[in-house]
C-alpha cells in the first residue's frame, strides 16, 4: 500500500553519493544477470511491444545501458568488469549486418531510432570509461550503423531529439555530413515551436502536456546543453532558461511521501520523473537548493524501490507501486520500464561536486504549500499539506493517440494520495473526477479542452462530450475552485439531446477484506475505509441521484494504488437544452471532512453544507 503523507524524514545516510549509486546497482544487478551478449539482448521475458522483435531487443540493451553509463561515469570502480565486456559484445553482435542478431537499419518512424538516440546519449555519457575503450573496428561499425538514422522520418514530438543526438555524436566522431547542421537546426526549430511558456511543452502530435516534459524535453534539452552545445551559445542559454523556469513549478508535483499524481502516458517509467535534476545541477541552472533536490530524489526513489515494483527475478515490473498491466500502453515491452534509469541523472555530477555534501531537507522546507498556474498548457500544479495535485483545464490527447485512452489526460484533477482509475477497453471512461454523459446507450467523455481563465484558487475551461462518429454532443463550461483537499466543481452544459450526466468524486482505493463503508447524506454520499480515508461528494446544485460505482470484479486491478476501488457518483437527467450542475468533492482523512467556508460561500445553496462529519 502507498506510504502515508505523514512520513518521517528519510533514514539518515552518509553524505557523498553512495546512497544513490547503491540504489542504482540494486536496480541494475538483477538485469545484468539476464544479459545474452551473443543474442544482442537482455532476456527480460514477458510482454512484447507493438513495434517488432528487433526494437524490443535493442530496447532491452539500450535502456539498462543508460543506467550503466551513468554509474560508470560517476563511479566506474563500482561496476564489475564483466558488464563492460557484455555490453561491448551486445554492440558487436547487434550492429553487425552479417549477424543473425543484427538490430537492423533505421527506417521511417521506427522505434529503432528512439533507442539509437538514447544509446548515443549513453555512449557520450560513458565516453571515457566505455566508448573510448572499445576496439577501433567496433567503434567504426557502430558509427556505420548510426548513420542509417540520418534523414529518416521521426514522429513530430520529443522524438526529434533522438535525431539531434545521433547527428551530434556522429559529428564529434568525425562522421558529419554537409546537411547535418541544417537537419539539427530544423529539428530544434520544430521542438522549440512546442514550447508553451514557463518552461512547459506540448508534446507535438500527441497534443498533450504531461511528465514527458521532465523525462523528455528537459532531460534531453539540458543533456544537449551539457554535452553538445559547444557551437550554439544562444540556444544553450535558451534551453537552460527554460529548464530553470520548468524546475520552478514542476517540483510541486512531488508529495512528501515521494508520490506524484498518476497522469498521462508511460507511467511505467516511474522515477524517470527525476530526470531533469542531474543535468540542471551540472549546468548550474537548478533553482532549488541541493538539500531540497536530495530530499525529493531520495524520497521519490524509495517510494517505488520499497514498494511491490519488482518481479520475482528482481526486474522492474509493468506497473506503478504494484504490478499493474492495465497501466501500460501498446508500445511498451518488459524492458520499457528501464526508461526509469533517467531518474539517476544526478550521477552525471562528479564525486567532488558540492551537491554530494548536502543533507536531505526537512519536510517543511522540501514540500511547502504552493500553487503554479500554467496557462500555456492548461494545468495548475498545487501542493497542500504534503499532498500534490494537477488541476487539468487544458491538456488532453490527439485523435491519433486515442488508443491510449483519453482518460489518462482528460479528468478534472489527478491527486497523488488518491491515485486514479485507469481506462481499459471495456471501461474507457472511468468516472473518478470526470464528467460523463450517457445518451442512447453510449458513454461520452472529454477530449481536447481549452483553458479560458486562471485565478488565484480557480481555473476554468470549455470542452465537448461526444465522439466523432456520433451525433450527440454536450458543450460544457467548467469552473474548478479549490482549498486544501476540497474541490468545488461547477458545470454549465448545453446538449443537443437528452442525456444523463454523471460527475464522479475521487476513487477510494482499498485492499481485499477492507471494503469501505458508505454513508448516505441528505444531498450527497460519503464513503470511508476502515483506516479513516474518505471520499465524499456533496451536491450544491442540480444533481438528483447519488450512488457508488464499484470496480468490476472480473476487470483486474485498475486503480493505480490499490487492488480495488469505489467511486461516489452524482447524476442528473438533462431534458432541456441547458443545465447547471455543481458539487463539492473531497478526498482525505476523516478529521478534515467539513467543507471550507471559502468554497461553501461561493455556492448557490449554503444550506447544503451542514457538517458532514456526523455520520448517520
Amino acid at each position: 500500500m502507498p506510504a502515508p503523507l505523514e512520513t518521517i524524514a528519510p533514514r539518515r545516510e552518509s553524505t557523498g553519493s553512495l546512497w544513490l549509486s547503491e540504489r542504482a546497482l540494486r536496480l541494475l544487478t538483477p538485469v545484468m544477470a539476464c544479459i545474452e551478449p551473443e543474442r544482442a539482448r537482455i532476456a527480460l521475458h514477458g510482454r512484447a511491444s507493438d513495434h517488432d522483435a528487433r526494437a524490443d531487443r535493442l530496447e532491452s540493451v539500450a535502456r539498462p545501458f543508460h543506467l550503466y553509463a551513468l554509474l560508470g561515469r560517476h563511479a566506474p570502480e563500482q561496476l564489475p568488469e564483466s558488464w563492460h565486456a557484455s555490453f561491448s559484445a551486445c554492440l558487436d553482435h547487434g550492429t553487425c549486418p552479417e549477424s543473425s542478431t543484427y538490430w537492423g537499419e533505421a527506417t521511417n518512424f521506427h522505434q529503432l531510432v528512439v533507442e539509437m538516440g538514447l544509446l548515443v546519449l549513453s555512449l557520450e555519457i560513458s565516453r571515457e570509461h566505455f566508448w573510448s575503450t572499445l576496439e577501433p573496428g567496433l567503434r567504426e561499425r557502430v558509427l556505420d550503423w548510426l548513420e542509417s538514422a540520418r534523414g529518416v522520418a521521426m514522429h513530430w514530438n520529443n522524438h526529434l531529439f533522438f535525431g539531434i543526438f545521433i547527428l551530434e555524436f556522429l559529428r564529434r566522431e568525425g562522421r558529419a555530413h554537409h546537411e547535418d547542421t541544417a537537419l539539427i537546426e530544423q529539428h530544434f526549430r520544430e521542438l522549440e515551436s512546442m514550447h508553451r511558456g514557463r518552461g512547459w511543452f506540448r508534446d507535438g502530435l500527441n497534443d498533450s502536456s504531461d511528465f514527458y516534459n521532465a523525462y523528455a524535453f528537459h532531460y534531453y534539452g539540458l543533456s544537449w546543453c551539457y554535452f553538445f552545445a559547444d557551437r550554439d551559445d544562444e540556444r544553450r542559454k535558451r534551453w537552460m532558461d527554460w529548464g530553470q523556469a520548468f524546475l520552478t513549478s514542476y517540483p510541486t508535483l512531488f508529495a512528501s511521501n515521494g508520490a506524484v499524481p498518476g497522469f498521462g502516458r508511460s507511467q511505467i517509467y516511474r522515477f524517470a520523473s527525476l530526470a531533469p535534476f542531474g543535468p540542471a545541477l551540472a549546468l548550474n541552472c537548478c533553482p532549488l537548493d541541493a538539500s531540497i533536490v536530495r530530499r525529493i530524489v531520495q524520497t521519490h526513489l524509495d517510494y517505488f524501490l520499497e514498494a511491490d515494483a519488482f518481479t520475482a527475478e528482481g526486474w522492474l515490473n509493468i506497473g506503478w507501486t504494484t504490478p499493474l498491466p492495465a497501466i501500460a500502453e501498446s508500445y511498451s515491452c518488459t524492458a520499457s520500464c528501464y526508461w526509469a534509469a533517467k531518474g539517476f541523472s544526478l550521477l552525471l555530477l562528479p564525486p567532488e561536486h558540492s551537491f554530494w555534501r548536502a543533507e536531505p531537507a526537512d519536510t517543511q522546507t522540501a514540500y511547502p504549500d504552493a500553487t503554479h498556474p500554467l496557462p500555456g498548457v492548461g494545468l495548475t500544479l498545487r501542493r497542500f499539506g504534503g499532498d500534490s495535485e494537477i488541476i487539468n483545464t487544458g491538456t488532453a490527447v490527439s485523435l491519433m493517440n486515442l488508443r491510449y485512452f483519453a482518460a489518462k489526460w482528460s479528468k478534472l484533477a489527478y491527486r497523488a494520495s488518491s491515485g486514479t482509475v485507469l481506462p481499459c477497453p471495456a471501461h474507457p471512461w472511468p468516472a473518478d473526477l470526470a464528467l460523463i454523459a450517457e445518451a442512447e446507450g453510449t458513454r461520452f467523455g472529454r477530449h481536447l479542452t481549452y483553458a479560458t481563465e486562471f485565478g488565484e484558487n480557480s481555473a476554468r475551461c470549455v470542452y465537448a462530450l461526444g465522439e466523432k462518429t456520433h451525433r450527440f454532443v454536450a458543450r460544457v463550461d467548467t469552473r474548478i475552485s479549490w482549498e486544501g483537499a476540497w474541490l468545488l466543481v461547477e458545470h454549465e452544459i448545453e446538449a443537443n439531446g437528452p442525456c444523463r450526466l454523471i460527475q464522479g468524486g475521487f476513487a477510494l482505493g482499498y485492499a481485499p477484506g477492507e471494503a469501505p463503508e458508505p454513508f448516505p447524506l441528505e444531498r450527497g454520499l460519503s464513503v470511508r475505509t476502515p483506516d479513516g480515508r474518505h471520499s465524499l461528494l456533496l451536491d450544491v446544485d442540480g444533481f438528483d441521484t447519488f450512488s457508488l460505482d464499484h470496480c468490476a470484479p472480473d476487470a483486474g486491478q485498475l486503480h493505480t494504488l490499490y487492488p480495488l476501488h469505489t467511486i461516489p457518483l452524482a447524476s442528473a437527467q438533462m431534458r432541456g437544452e441547458k443545465l447547471h450542475l455543481s458539487c463539492l468533492i473531497y478526498s482525505g482523512p476523516e478529521h478534515a471532512v467539513d467543507p471550507p467556508e471559502s468554497l461553501a460561500g461561493q455556492t448557490r445553496r449554503r444550506d447544503a453544507f451542514a457538517s458532514t462529519a456526523q455520520n448517520p
